[in-house]
């Protein structure tokens, strides 16, 4: 064996060993090719090759050379023990120490790729270069980040974060997220292990679909803390309830999200988990009392955040999150002092990462805080921030594909053409809107006027006049209307913001329909179909908002619903009901015909609780499998039928006592 002599020795390099052997280029060019400079270079000094002096570049020349025959002893007793996670001669390696992921990869030659490599590593949130040991350090809890960033870049310095026992399993849970965050499907086995833990826990003849048991499994492996990000009309308040009911020992649940919503996620509470108490808070007088669910909007959330740190919540669910985009804003500043006590924590969100990524830190922070622990550097790297003169402007984005990578283990979202073939051909969703005394007085007062005229002709044993009863429930229908009007608006301005998709809007009445247009003309584009708009017009209005020209088309129920194509829509919002209800089925087929890319509809139905809303909608959906077996010119009968169901529902609610009515 060709014996090789060892000196140890310090120059601008740090710490090194100069090698004594025979000359030899073949040796020479092998150890170059595997050490790159300065693992391995001609020491002009010491005249002799020389190699640092650290565990790794030891360890590979040992390796080396003792193929070749020489005798290695003087370097053998030099090495260090190497981290139980290092492979071999593995050139790449990490170890975990305090809290701290110390990373060690080899010089790299080629500067452009080095320098990608170093900025990788430097856009970690606490990455710290340790002069000592000359490696970087990166906080353990974002050893999952720095893997997500170097996986298709530097898979050796990759795999060695996967490959270290201390932060494994970590890992390998943020890839396997990674791998469910746009899937509509998991393999038999995963589906089948979500559909036994949700088995029996729905009332029967309800189940979720495939695509939100995917969701449920996503949750269930973020622990509680993850988005759902699914686009609007996919259910996510569906599967947020389903990841709640398959950990019962969550309770309380606490539903924070926007006021108009509110009542809805009461009713789809105690339709899906009737076992369960749920109230909604309805004012910031109303207690904060002991329930499985409690519901509050956000505008409420900062005149009760000490009832609610002390109700003991275990399951936080903020719904439509974007709400707490200003972090200034009281409701913001309540509902994280909320959130942040909260053990489990699950965000609902159309829009999962903003074209203004500054507004979506509050929540990576809190879903996230040691991956998200600084607005400052977040701004820095993602928000293109720029100085005006005055203060920094975080405004802007920049690098946004790597934001979108490192939020995909924790947000889950799916496209409706991504699900399509789990959805039904139509949806219809009923939104109740909750009025309070000062909204809901104009119908009230008309309603008191129509009480005192039909007791006055029961009082002077009379019956009511034919037509009567007809025109109370226009009037009733007309003045919800008009009320549904702000709401509409509110919902029409959100959708547009999660989709950036047309939309079609169907009203009864014109001056439902003028307030709605006024109310959206600021920011929306829009246009209007009624019955005195001309053939011409209407077809230039079709053609402009198939082109996608129109943000808002909003019409007249009975002078839209037929001979038109709205197929650049698949959801179509309805504010007052129709007396017919296959008016309102083709109304909503003006979006479901051939060309339609979703082969799927949306139908919403915005409705007023507690009024004649409220009885139209359980009145026209208890009639419309009978109403489709109604030949043409059955929907005289049809409409006597409903007002004749709508009179005896009011009948009993009013308390009236009529003779002879309609």
């Amino acid at each position: 064996m060709t014996p090789i002599e060892v000196e140890a020795y310090t120059d601008d390099y740090g710490n090194r060993l100069a090698l004594r052997y025979p000359y030899s280029p073949e040796t020479n060019t092998i150890l170059k090719n595997a050490l790159p400079f300065p693992q391995f270079m001609w020491d002009k000094n010491n005249r002799a090759w020389s190699v640092q002096d650290d565990a790794l570049t030891i360890n590979r020349a040992v390796e080396i050379l003792e193929r070749m025959d020489y005798d290695c002893r003087g370097l053998i007793g030099r090495t260090k023990e190497l981290p139980k996670n290092v492979r071999g001669a593995s050139e790449c390696w990490t170890r975990l120490s305090e809290g701290l992921l110390y990373l060690h990869w080899p010089y790299i030659p080629d500067n452009a790729f080095r320098d990608k490599v170093r900025l990788i590593v430097r856009s970690i949130s606490g990455r710290k270069f340790v002069k000592e040991q000359k490696c970087w350090s990166i906080p353990a809890a974002q050893a999952r980040t720095l893997h997500s960033l170097l996986e298709d870049v530097y898979p050796c310095l990759a795999d060695a974060i996967v490959d270290n026992e201390d932060v494994k399993e970590d890992v390998q849970g943020s890839i396997r997220r990674v791998e469910m965050s746009g899937a509509a499907l998991l393999d038999d086995s995963k589906m089948a292990e979500i559909s036994d833990k949700l088995e029996g826990l729905f009332p029967e003849g309800l189940e979720l679909y495939p695509f939100q048991k995917v969701a449920v499994a996503f949750a269930e492996a973020s622990e509680g803390h993850c988005l759902i990000g699914d686009e609007m009309g996919i259910g996510k308040t569906i599967s947020a309830m389903g990841y709640a009911a398959i950990n019962p020992e969550m309770r309380p649940v606490l539903v924070v999200c926007p006021a108009n919503v509110k009542y809805n996620w009461v009713k789809e509470v105690s339709k899906w988990l009737p076992n369960e108490d749920v109230y909604a808070i309805a004012k910031g007088k109303d207690v904060v009392r002991s329930a499985d669910w409690i519901v509050i909007n956000y505008d409420l959330m900062n005149k009760k955040v000490d009832e609610l740190k002390a109700a003991g919540i275990k399951l936080i669910i903020l719904d439509e999150v974007h709400y707490l985009k200003n972090k200034k804003a009281k409701r913001t500043e309540a509902t994280l002092d909320v959130a942040k006590s909260t053990p489990s924590i699950m965000a609902l969100s159309g829009t999962a990462i903003s074209s203004r990524p500054s507004e979506f830190f509050n929540t990576l922070n809190l879903l996230r805080p040691a991956q998200f622990p600084s607005f400052w550097n977040f701004a820095q790297r993602y928000c293109d921030p720029w100085h005006n003169g005055y203060a920094w402007n975080f405004d802007g984005a920049s690098n946004i594909k790597e934001l979108n990578e490192l939020t995909r283990d924790m947000c889950i979202r799916r496209l409706k053409k991504e699900v399509l073939p789990e959805l039904p051909p139509k949806q219809r969703t009923f939104l109740p809107i909750h009025l309070d005394r000062k909204e809901r007085r104009p119908y009230d007062l008309a309603q008191e006027e129509w009480d005192r005229r039909i007791d006055d002709y029961y009082l002077n044993n009379q019956p009511t006049p034919q037509g009567m009863m007809l025109n109370m429930l226009n009037d009733l229908r007309h003045i919800c209307g008009r009320i549904k009007v702000k709401y509409a608006s509110e919902w029409v301005q959100e959708y547009h913001a999660q989709t950036g998709k047309p939309l079609v809007v169907f009203t009864h009445h014109r001056d439902v329909m003028s307030g709605l247009g006024m109310r959206l003309k600021d920011g929306l584009t829009i246009d209007t179909i009624s019955g005195d708009v001309s053939s011409k017009q209407r077809q230039e209005i079709v053609d402009n908002f198939q082109n996608n020209e129109i943000d808002v088309l909003i019409c007249n129920t009975i002078a839209a619903k037929e001979g038109i194509t709205l197929t650049a829509a698949d959801t179509v919002l309805f504010l007052e009901r129709e007396w017919v209800p296959t008016d309102e089925e083709q109304a909503e087929d003006r979006v479901y015909r051939i060309g339609q890319e979703s082969d799927s509809v949306h139908a919403v139905y915005i409705s007023c609780a507690g009024t004649v809303d409220e009885h139209f909608d359980r009145v026209v959906e208890s009639k419309r499998k009978v109403v489709k077996a109604v030949l043409d010119g059955g929907d005289v009968e049809e409409r006597q039928g409903l007002v004749s169901e709508l009179v005896k529902k009011l009948q009993t609610e009013r308390g009236w006592k009529l003779e002879g009515n309609e």
